[in-house]
């Protein structure tokens, strides 16, 4: 099959240009410095560099050459940016700049040298593609999502054929000075950009639609205080865990725990040493639990934890170290030290077939009542569901 390959150069300006405007439309009323705008100018920096070789019989050699592989590079340089921005970082060291000047330079001291010109500026090109999977490849950074993948193998794909390209070159498998917008070799060239820029695009947009659905996720089941579970997500844990406990025979154990005099806090000191003393406490309880347990905000001032397989014994030494950690770690507000205790009722034991998350809450609110009422920091127990519930 022939491929006409002025066609191709035709559809990849225009699939270029139309991907540059839809990734232009998704960042609109985003702020100059958001990973689709950088994305949107190397995509139009990549198709001017497609549109400056089909200008190539208009153009003087030296713009032609210097321009195409400086525009190419460009893109490269801008994507690197916005999957960095991506990741939370605002600006790539210099040196990544450097193919904005080593490529035109090579290119205009190479002119007339053109297989040792194709070989260098390719492989800059594949070094500057390596730098972008390497960045999307960052172990300090979340490593999940397919758009990260898909544009892992694009760019992959990309890496492997400008090695192809300056291997050719340097064995005299390829001419490199007879290439024109009109070589019938290039229509393959012209077939792997339009599927490059489809599929780098592709990539980057579903990584970023993926992004926002974390985020929506974490909003509906995150509380953004404290960074626990939310009321919804800890009681959604609660239903599947006593589901899990009553298949498998296994104890469970469930506290509510409370900050005492929590309203004391906000009128000595406002609001916001409210939200510091709420942030230090939910540290200082995440932080003591075990990898299997489970806690969120509950409401207000008020926790619930998850500890599945724990008897009522074994619920009771961690309640008491949970409260003693919280009294020995006042919360630091500008020049006051605010000390904080907490009360918790504990429900554990053996779960039955009659036993639901509303019962099991309600039992450990029912013994943090008597917790209160018993002079706060203090923990208490509720009483025994059935045989067997408070063995360890």
């Amino acid at each position: 099959m022939n491929l006409d390959q002025a066609t191709l150069f035709l559809v990849v300006t225009v699939v270029g240009l139309l991907m540059a405007f839809w990734v232009c439309f998704m960042a609109w009323g985003q702020p100059l410095s958001h990973a689709l705008w950088a994305w949107a100018l190397a995509l139009l920096a990549y198709t001017a560099s497609h549109v400056n070789f089909g200008l190539q019989a208009l153009l003087p050699e030296a713009v032609f050459l210097v321009a195409g592989s400086s525009f190419y590079a460009v893109s490269l340089v801008l994507m690197l940016q916005a999957v960095r921005r991506f990741q939370g970082v605002v600006q790539i060291g210099r040196w990544h700049l450097a193919p904005l000047w080593l490529v035109p330079l090579l290119c205009t001291l190479l002119a007339h040298y053109s297989t040792l010109r194709v070989v260098s500026t390719a492989l800059i090109f594949a070094a500057q593609i390596g730098l972008i999977i390497a960045a999307l490849l960052d172990r300090s950074q979340p490593q999940h999502g397919r758009g990260r993948y898909i544009l892992v193998g694009a760019f992959g794909a990309m890496c492997l054929v400008l090695l192809a390209r300056a291997a050719a070159a340097a064995t005299g498998l390829i001419d490199t000075q007879t290439w024109s917008a009109s070589s019938p070799s290039l229509a393959p060239v012209f077939l792997i950009s339009l599927c490059a820029v489809l599929s780098i695009t592709l990539g980057f947009v579903y990584m970023t639609m993926e992004r926002a659905e974390q985020r929506n996720f974490e909003l509906a089941m995150k509380d953004m205080l404290t960074g626990l579970a939310n009321r919804r997500a800890i009681s959604d844990q609660l239903q599947s865990t006593v589901a899990r406990a009553q298949r498998q025979g296994q104890y469970l154990s469930v506290l509510m725990l409370d900050i005492d005099h929590f309203k004391r806090v906000n009128d000595n000191y406002g609001h916001q040493a409210g939200d510091v003393v709420l942030r230090a406490v939910a540290l200082a309880l995440q932080s003591r639990l075990r990898a299997q347990d489970q806690i969120g905000r509950f409401g207000g001032e008020e926790f619930l934890a998850i500890l599945p397989d724990t008897s009522l014994e074994g619920a009771l030494v961690l309640a008491e170290a949970l409260r003693a950690a919280v009294e020995a770690t006042p919360t630091q507000w500008g020049a006051h030290r605010i000390s904080t205790t907490i009360s918790i009722g504990v429900r554990g034991g053996a779960i039955t077939g009659a036993d639901t998350a509303d019962s099991l809450v309600a039992a450990a609110d029912a013994a943090l009542y008597r917790a209160k009422q018993g002079g706060r920091n203090r923990v208490e127990a509720s009483p025994p569901a059935g045989p067997g519930s408070n063995e360890a």
